[in-house]
């Protein structure tokens, strides 16, 4: 291929790249048929029928010079951001642009494709100037007919970031899993430092049956994915410890912490509630019933964002 051959190519897919000539026939068909459909109107002054003949074909190149303006657009915004995402001196992985671009990965492999068909990747001789390496779902571009970049090295460089990133998942769990008896803990501890023995009780009762709650959620870790758990983890708990820290540091007035102290002695009853449901179902696959502590929030109106005693 000669240079003003070259230089023809690439006009023709640049012309294709931004969809140039698909939005002048958008833009045509849409004001030739929007000033026909105006023109039309006058014949319903006729009759309804003639008015609906002189506006039914004018409306169809109206409708499709929107389709077409609109399509385009998409797809020269879809085929920017692919340029972007597309390392063009190496390789690309497929499940990656699937990510980022938040499309199917089919969807992405028929997008690339369609792409490398289009000619939208040419190397320096303008060849066609990458392939899908279809085994590993890679992006390859070339140069001269060769991968700029070895494959292997990049199926390497994913199943170690795949396994760093599995690493990592299991290392947020481990820590979760370490952390799940810090509320037991700060209870235990407020338990401690309270002067009233009924609270301190309450307290202790709350922190034993945290405990137990854990331990059986070790034995059963299938409980964790339940809502009932996700519930009791990242609703009660949290509002349990909310009243706790306003106890501890005396955040309310005289009669709020009258109501506290007794909300408070109610959640240990709740939770005992919740040990014994838990531990009499030792063989079955029902979930943690946390109704009572459910009930227990809602009657004293504290499953709001903060809780409302002063």
């Amino acid at each position: 291929m000669n240079a003003s051959e070259r230089a023809k190519e690439e006009k023709k897919i640049k012309n294709k790249r931004t969809g140039r000539t698909r939005m002048i026939w958008g833009w045509i068909l849409l004001i030739v048929g929007g000033l026909n459909v105006i023109d039309g109107f006058r014949l319903f002054n006729i009759s309804f029928v003639e008015g609906l003949q002189g506006i039914a074909f004018p409306l169809i190149l109206t409708l499709v010079g929107i389709y077409l303006i609109q399509n385009t657009k998409k797809n020269v915004a879809k085929w920017d951001k692919y340029d972007v995402l597309i390392n063009q001196n190496g390789n690309t992985p497929l499940p990656m642009l699937a990510s980022k671009m938040g499309l199917p990965l089919e969807q992405v492999r028929k997008d690339i494709q369609q792409m490398i068909n289009e000619g939208f990747f040419r190397d320096e001789n303008g060849n066609v100037g990458a392939y899908i390496h279809g085994e590993h779902d890679i992006l390859v571009m070339m140069r001269n007919g060769q991968p700029k970049e070895p494959v292997e090295k990049t199926v390497k460089e994913q199943r170690e970031a795949a396994k760093a990133e599995a690493e990592a998942a299991a290392a947020e769990a481990a820590d979760k899993e370490r952390r799940k008896d810090e509320y037991a803990d700060a209870i235990g501890k407020a338990a401690a430092e309270v002067s009233d023995p009924d609270v301190a009780d309450s307290l202790r009762s709350i922190e034993s049956s945290v405990r137990k709650i854990n331990r059986k959620i070790e034995r059963r870790p299938e409980l964790k994915e339940s809502d009932s758990v996700r519930q009791l983890r990242e609703i009660y708990l949290p509002k349990t410890m909310e009243l706790v820290d306003k106890l501890t540091h005396q955040d309310a007035g005289p009669e709020a912490m009258l109501e506290i102290k007794g909300i408070l002695n109610t959640c240990a009853v709740a939770y005992k509630s919740i040990v014994d449901k838990v531990y009499k179902r030792e063989d079955e696959d029902t979930l943690i019933d946390i109704e009572v502590l459910k009930q227990t929030f809602e009657r004293e109106g504290l499953l709001g964002s903060d809780f409302d005693v002063k």
